[in-house]
C-alpha cells in the first residue's frame, strides 16, 4: 500500500510538472523565439564568457567588483554585441529609409533605360543576336516605366520596415542574453539534474553544440566585420560614394551564404561601367573576388577560427558541408536567426544519434553470444 501511494504521488507530481511547463510555454509564447536565440547565442559565446571571468579574477579590480564578475562579464559581452550588431543595423535602416524617400524616380528611370540600351547596343554587334535583341529592347523599354520603378521602391520600403522589426527583436534577445550569461550555469545544472542521462553524455552534447555554434557565430561575425570594413575603405579610396553606408550594407550582406556581398558591389560596378570608368570597375570587381571572397572568407576566416579553437579550446566534429546546409536550412526556416539555430539543432541531433549508436554497440557487446551460452 505505501508503494502504491508513493507511485501515485510521483505520477501526480510528474503530470503537474508537465502541465505547468506547458502553461509556462503558453504564457511566454511571444518570447520563445527570443529566448531560444539568446540561449543558443549564450552557448556560442560561453568560451569567451568564461575567459572573461578568468580575466576579471586575475585583474586588480576591487573585491566587490570581482564578487559581481558574472554581471560585469555579461554586461561587457552584451555591450559588445550591442555595438557590433544593434547600432550598425539601426544606422542601416535609418539611412536606407532616408535614401528611398529622397530618390528621384524620373532620374532613376532615365539611368536604367540608358544602361539597358548601352548593354543591348554592345551586344547588337553580334549578328545572331540582332533580331532577339530588337524585340528585347522594345519589351524592356515598356517594362521600365515610372510605375514599375515605384513598385520596386515600395517593395524596398516594405523590406526596410520589416527589418526595423529586427531591431526590436535584437533588443529582446540582448536582454535575455544578458540574463542567460548571469544565470546560465545554474540553468544548465538544473536541467542536468532533470535529465536521466550520464554526466559524460551531457558534457558531450554540450561540447558538440557549443563548439559547432561557436565556429559558425565567430566565423560569421569575423567575416561580416572584415568584409564591411574592407569594402568601406575601398569606397572611401574610390570616392563619390557613401562609404560608411556601403560598408555596413556589405557587412550584413556577407552573412548570406554563397551570395555574400554581391548585391552591394555588383550595382557599384554597373554604375562605374555606365559612367565609362572601366578601370575603377575592374579594381572593385578584383578586390571583391580576391580580397573579400577568396582571402577573407576562405583563408583568413579559417585562420581566425583555428586561433580561437586553440585559445578557448572548443571542439566540434560536424562536417563543414553539413554546417553550410544547416545554415541555409535555418535561414529559410527561422529567418535571420536561423544562422545559429540551424547548426545548433543539427549538432544536437548528430550528437544524440552518436550517443544512441554508442549505447547500442555497448549493449550488444555486453550481451553473451550463443556460443558462450552453449559452453
Amino acid at each position: 500500500m505505501p508503494d502504491n501511494s508513493v507511485t501515485s504521488s510521483t505520477n501526480f507530481i510528474a503530470a503537474l510538472a508537465v502541465a505547468l511547463i506547458a502553461a509556462s510555454l503558453w504564457i511566454f509564447s511571444s518570447f520563445l523565439h527570443y529566448i531560444l536565440v539568446a540561449a543558443v547565442l549564450s552557448l556560442a559565446t560561453s568560451h569567451g564568457f568564461n575567459a572573461l571571468l578568468c580575466w576579471i579574477d586575475d585583474s586588480r579590480l576591487p573585491k566587490w567588483i570581482k564578487k559581481k564578475r558574472r554581471i560585469l562579464a555579461a554586461f561587457l559581452l552584451t555591450s559588445f554585441f550591442l555595438m557590433m550588431i544593434f547600432l550598425p543595423l539601426l544606422y542601416l535602416i535609418i539611412q536606407t529609409s532616408d535614401l528611398i524617400s529622397t530618390l528621384n524616380i524620373e532620374l532613376i528611370k532615365q539611368t536604367i533605360l540608358a544602361m539597358w540600351n548601352n548593354v543591348l547596343n554592345y551586344a547588337d554587334s553580334i549578328p545572331v543576336l540582332h533580331e532577339p535583341l530588337t524585340r528585347l529592347k522594345a519589351e524592356g523599354s515598356s517594362l521600365i516605366d515610372t510605375s514599375s520603378i515605384r513598385t520596386v521602391l515600395k517593395g524596398g520600403e516594405n523590406i526596410v520596415s520589416g527589418t526595423s522589426g529586427l531591431v526590436i527583436q535584437i533588443g529582446w534577445i540582448l536582454m535575455f542574453y544578458f540574463l542567460f550569461n548571469i544565470y546560465g550555469d545554474k540553468i544548465l545544472y538544473f536541467l542536468g539534474t532533470l535529465m536521466p542521462t550520464n554526466p559524460e553524455h551531457e558534457k558531450y552534447l554540450y561540447r558538440e553544440c557549443t563548439g559547432t555554434v561557436a565556429v559558425v557565430f565567430y566565423g560569421t561575425l569575423f567575416n561580416m566585420t572584415a568584409q564591411g570594413l574592407a569594402f568601406g575603405l575601398l569606397m572611401t579610396f574610390m570616392g563619390g560614394y557613401n562609404a560608411t553606408y556601403l560598408g555596413v550594407l556589405a557587412g550584413f550582406c556577407s552573412i548570406v551564404p554563397i551570395i555574400g556581398a554581391a548585391p552591394v558591389y555588383i550595382p557599384v560596378i554597373a554604375i562605374e561601367l555606365f559612367a565609362g570608368n572601366f578601370l575603377r570597375a575592374i579594381i572593385i570587381l578584383t578586390f571583391a573576388w580576391v580580397v573579400m571572397v577568396f582571402f577573407f572568407d576562405n583563408i583568413l576566416r579559417l585562420l581566425f577560427i583555428g586561433y580561437l579553437k586553440k585559445a578557448f579550446g572548443f571542439e566540434y566534429t560536424m562536417n563543414g558541408i553539413l554546417i553550410l546546409l544547416s545554415i541555409l536550412a535555418g535561414i529559410s526556416t527561422f529567418g535571420f536567426w536561423g544562422l545559429i539555430l540551424g547548426p545548433s539543432v543539427l549538432a544536437l541531433t548528430l550528437a544524440a544519434a552518436n550517443l544512441y549508436r554508442d549505447n547500442l554497440a555497448k549493449d550488444s557487446a555486453q550481451q553473451p553470444s550463443e556460443d558462450g551460452l552453449l559452453k
